[in-house]
């Protein structure tokens, strides 16, 4: 599901899974740090393999938990816009998770990739509140609405 990347231990330098919350070899808890490319944004896509909404929503809590573990704190969530043109439904189960506030103890905030782009109101918030992320966006974010961009809790 969630494809760790390797990182070197802290304690003992052994290769060890960027998303592991602990060392196989020395059994240090101590979080490594991220190599930028995986400090950036990490991209959960929720539509692989066609999964239904239900399986969505496990995947998506799954990898939460996990990378709430990490030192990763942006998390581009693809759940594509749907077929029909109307908006996905597993965009609609994710976005309503998030709009009632179900997963708050793991999530800062979160924005709609519609909502993000240069000039918009969302994405200007978005840069004053984590300043550091207007540096990590890519241009596939901006005023996508298959995606949904959430900051985790620290």
């Amino acid at each position: 599901m969630v494809k760790p990347s390797s990182v070197l231990c802290p304690d003992c330098g052994n290769p060890r899974g960027a998303l592991q919350s602990e060392c196989p070899y020395c059994g240090s808890q101590e979080t490594p740090p991220l190599p930028k490319k995986l400090a950036g944004i990490f991209t959960l896509n929720l539509e692989e393999n066609l999964p239904r909404v239900d399986e969505a929503l496990i995947l998506f809590d799954r990898a939460l938990n996990e990378l709430a573990k990490t030192a990763i704190r942006v998390v581009k969530v693809i759940h594509g816009y749907g077929s029909g043109g109307q908006g996905g439904r597993i965009k609609e189960a994710i976005r309503q998770e998030l709009m009632y506030q179900r997963r708050s103890h793991l999530i800062s905030s979160y924005f709609a990739g519609e909502d993000l782009g240069p000039g918009k109101e969302s994405y200007q918030e978005l840069c004053r509140q984590y300043p550091a992320v207007k540096d990590i966006l890519t241009k596939d974010i901006h005023g996508n609405p298959g995606i949904t961009l959430i900051i985790l809790k620290r």
